[in-house]
C-alpha cells in the first residue's frame, strides 16, 4: 500500500509527528502569534506583509489564513495576549505588595513592574503605538483595555482614598485621564529611547496619581 500523504494524516484526524491535528494547529497559531511580536515590534504593523510573517514563522500563507484570517486580526491577537500578561503580573505584583494599610505600595510595585515589562522594545511599540488609526474593530480593542486599566486605577483609589466621593461619570473620566496620563509618558519614554531611569518614571507617576487624588479630596471637602 502506497504511504499516505502528510496532507492525508492531518485530515483524518490522527497523530503526526506525535502530535494531534488540534495540537499542531495550537502549535501553528503560536509560531505566528512570535512572529507577529518581532514583526509588528521592530518594522511595525504597516510595514509587515504575509510574505514576512510566514517567513519569520517558517511556515506557508495557507496556514496563515487559515490561523489567523488577517494582518489586523493577528495584530489584535498578539495585542491581547500581550495584553493579558501585562495586566496579570501587574495585579499579582499588586497583590503581592498590599498589606492593607499601604495602598500605594502596591501601586508603586505595580508601577515598576509595567515600566519593567515595558522595557522589551517590542512589547512597548505593540502596546502603545501601533493600534492607533488600523481600524474600528482594533480602536474598541484597544480602548476596552483604556477602561480596564481605568477601573484599575479607581480600585486603587478607593484603598488609597476611602473618603474621596465621585459619582460613576466622574470615576470613568478620572481613571481615563490617569490612564491616558501614564500612556502618553510611557509612549515618550520609549521614543527617547528610555532615558529615564524607571524608578524616576514611578515615582513620577505616584506623585501624579496621589497629587490628583489630594486635589479631589480638598475640593470635596471645601463644599
Amino acid at each position: 500500500m502506497a504511504a499516505m500523504s502528510q496532507h492525508t494524516i492531518a485530515s483524518s484526524g490522527r497523530t503526526y509527528g506525535g502530535l494531534s491535528p488540534q495540537e499542531r494547529k495550537r502549535q501553528r497559531q503560536e509560531q505566528f502569534l512570535q512572529a507577529g511580536i518581532e514583526l509588528f515590534g521592530t518594522i511595525g504593523f504597516r510595514q509587515t506583509t504575509v510574505r514576512s510573517l510566514c517567513k519569520q514563522a517558517k511556515l506557508t500563507d495557507r496556514y496563515f489564513y487559515e490561523c489567523c484570517g488577517s494582518l489586523e486580526k493577528l495584530l489584535m491577537d498578539v495585542y491581547e495576549h500581550l495584553m493579558v500578561h501585562l495586566t496579570k503580573q501587574v495585579l499579582t505584583t499588586m497583590r503581592e505588595n498590599y498589606d492593607g494599610n499601604h495602598p500605594i505600595n502596591a501601586m508603586r510595585a505595580g508601577l515598576d513592574c509595567y515600566f519593567e515589562l515595558l522595557e522589551e522594545p517590542r512589547m512597548a511599540r505593540i502596546c502603545m503605538v501601533e493600534l492607533e488609526g488600523i481600524s474600528p474593530a482594533v480602536d474598541q480593542l484597544y480602548h476596552a483595555y483604556i477602561r480596564s486599566f481605568g477601573r484599575i486605577f479607581n480600585s486603587l483609589a478607593d484603598r488609597a482614598f476611602p473618603n474621596w466621593k465621585a459619582d460613576q461619570q466622574q470615576r470613568e473620566v478620572l481613571g481615563i485621564s490617569l490612564v491616558g496620563a501614564l500612556r502618553q509618558s510611557t509612549t515618550h519614554w520609549l521614543m527617547n529611547e528610555y532615558r529615564t531611569p524607571r524608578a524616576v518614571m514611578v515615582e513620577a507617576s505616584i506623585t501624579l496619581f496621589k497629587g490628583l487624588m489630594t486635589v479631589i479630596e480638598t475640593a470635596q471637602n471645601d463644599y
